[in-house]
């Protein structure tokens, strides 16, 4: 089938359904010239909510757009929209939808969450991160960004997520299971069990194959020892006073096996501490709230003080090395010394005193002279320490510093690199090489001169350019799009944009393009001539009997062609059209959307009148 073309009976059409019966992509917005109708979208999104509630979310996104013609200002429709998108696993519109929200409306925390949750699961985590922490400057106790800023750095390093989504079958981690057991007396006692650790760690070897097959595995276990799922919870992190609780309902009606009888009311571990050490956590705790009132050179002689009576534990130390410097970079050498110096004596310091010096506190010394480090930009280094911090003991807290200084770093790293005189030069040496139609080499200079200097728009200009000429249209059509981002009035922007479309068959957008530039600059010879180019390949490609099959490619996968062709109204034109030309064509003289959409789908190829 062909797209509508004209017989000897008169003007008829016939649409090319064979491509048009793909599925409904991206619905793109239309702006109406006209002033928003606040009263039509209110009636539009109340109907788009409904829809959402039932689930129906193809209908909801129609209600919402409909809602976004009559008032494209209001930032919650965008915010709607993005969530039907999202639900229905179509993040990349999902994205567009709630960067658009997050830019008609940059001081609301929710618009964040959208654009933010896309990011996500188009796993663009760096983007995801910045978007959340956006959000969190507006409102930091937001639940639902602090766990999406959570899941999207865990998920840049590929840490297994415990909020959710993962299951509770990963690998066996003896260091969450310790640490569980810190906190779980119980958990101390079933690890002297080798039976039971032996069981527990053959279900979650087993468990790899499948979580139906580990969930069916640990509910076979369970009926013979409960025990057994306290333990594989805690070795995925989950806690385990909770997981009892959930699962209490389940287990009833069992009769654990005969065991050590535990005492019905734990009491409270004895104060092992000496009349010195006591002393000195009490110095501790003074010296901690006089650091939080800023009175530095008080909190310092209340960690003497502390010290001085116990001087075998790290805390102390670490703490005072804490006010210095929040005091200033002088004291940064007597950090890094004293620190470096308890580092160094940590067996004797626990030989003298059991604790002293333990894997947690050495973690935080470590953590204490990364910090420095950090300050003074001396990256390597500091990443050294965090990462013999986390061998000390691994934590999210170090994790996630240990993240934040990789990126601090790498974006150090770029800025160093920036230098717009370097650009200027790199750039003009591309605009020779452009001129020799050297255009590999030219990209070159260009990809140059933007690392050198992101912001200048006319470089992604001119690297268009060089990638039209090397027939790279769709990485021509980015750096254009970048460059209108920095520069939304680059005429030539307008017009590079709209050559690149015409020679990728896109005429509608071609003309889209020009028009921009015109628009800007009504006396822009490039746009004016292109455009007239553009009309002329439309009359023709139109008239013609031969299906452009590539042009009719780009043109379905096209989100706004594709929008058209899914309009009942649009629809019941086409049929008329068909039908009754005479009447199809009143109805389009009498309509502009009709008038418009006819328009675009002659461009794109699908409306044939040869």
């Amino acid at each position: 089938q062909a797209p509508f073309s004209s017989g000897s009976g008169g003007p008829r059409a016939e649409l090319a359904w064979r491509r048009a019966a793909q599925p409904l992509a991206v619905p793109a917005t239309r702006f109406s010239p006209d002033m928003p109708d606040k009263a039509k979208a209110g009636e539009c999104k109340a109907k788009g909510n409904t829809a959402f509630q039932a689930k129906d979310y193809p209908e909801a996104i129609k209600h919402f757009t409909e809602a976004i013609g009559h008032d494209p200002t209001d930032h919650v429709f965008f915010s709607n929209r993005s969530a039907c998108y999202a639900s229905l696993e179509k993040y990349d519109e999902a994205l567009s939808d709630g960067a658009e929200c997050v830019r008609l409306k940059p001081d609301w925390p929710k618009g964040y969450t959208r654009k933010g949750l896309a990011e996500f699961f188009l796993k663009k985590y760096d983007d995801a991160i910045d978007t959340y922490k956006a959000g969190l400057k507006l409102a930091p106790e937001d639940a639902t960004l602090k766990e999406g800023l959570a899941k999207a750095s865990d998920a840049k390093y590929d840490i297994p997520s415990h909020s959710g989504g993962g299951g509770m079958f990963g690998k066996f981690d003896p260091a969450a299971l310790a640490t569980a057991a810190i906190k779980n007396p119980k958990l101390k006692e079933y690890m002297q069990d080798k039976d039971l650790m032996t069981k527990a760690q053959m279900i979650m070897q087993m468990a790899q194959g499948g979580q139906a097959m580990g969930q069916q595995l640990l509910m076979q276990a369970m009926n013979q020892d409960p025990r057994i799922l306290e333990v594989v919870m805690a070795m995925q992190g989950v806690d385990i006073s909770a997981a009892r609780e959930e699962m209490q309902g389940e287990q009833d009606d069992y009769k654990p096996p005969p065991r050590k009888q535990e005492p019905k009311k734990e009491e409270p571990p004895p104060d092992l501490r000496t009349p010195e050490q006591k002393e000195a956590d009490e110095f501790k705790t003074k010296g901690n709230e006089l650091y939080k009132k800023k009175q530095f050179k008080e909190a310092l002689e209340m960690y003497d003080k502390a010290s001085e009576k116990e001087p075998n534990d790290l805390v102390y130390y670490n703490n005072k090395c804490a006010v210095w410097i929040e005091m200033g970079p002088e004291y940064y050498d007597e950090v890094l010394t004293c620190l470096q110096d308890k580092i160094d004596r940590r067996y004797e310091i626990n030989s003298a005193n059991p604790g002293g010096a333990s894997f947690e506190k050495v973690a935080k010394v470590y953590s204490r002279m990364a910090s420095v480090h950090e300050k003074r930009k001396e990256f390597d280094r500091a990443i050294e320490l965090y990462n013999k911090a986390l061998t000390e003991d691994n934590n999210r807290h170090t994790r996630n510093a240990l993240r934040e200084l990789e990126r601090m770093k790498e974006k150090h790293e770029k800025d160093a690199y920036l230098d717009p005189a370097k650009a200027e030069e790199h750039r003009e040496k591309g605009n020779e090489f452009f001129k020799e139609k050297k255009y590999a080499d030219a990209k070159r200079e260009y990809d140059e001169a933007v690392k050198r200097n992101p912001t200048d728009a006319k470089l992604y200009s001119n690297r268009a350019a060089a990638l039209t000429k090397l027939l790279a249209y769709p990485d021509a059509l980015k750096d254009l799009d970048e460059c209108l981002k920095l520069d939304p009035n680059f005429v030539k922007a307008y017009s590079r944009k709209g050559a690149a479309h015409f020679f990728m068959k896109e005429y509608h957008k071609a003309l889209q393009a020009y028009d921009k530039g015109i628009q800007l600059d009504p006396d822009n010879k490039e746009c004016k001539e292109g455009k007239e180019q553009v009309l002329a390949k439309i009359s023709e490609t139109s008239r013609s009997k031969e299906v452009d099959d590539e042009q009719i490619q780009h043109a379905m996968a096209d989100p706004e062609i594709q929008n058209i062709l899914h309009d009942p109204q649009i629809n019941m034109f086409l049929k008329t059209m068909q039908e009754n030309p005479q009447e199809a064509q009143k109805a389009m003289m009498a309509d502009s959307k009709l008038q418009e959409a006819v328009s675009k789908l002659m461009a794109a190829g699908i409306i044939r009148t040869g």
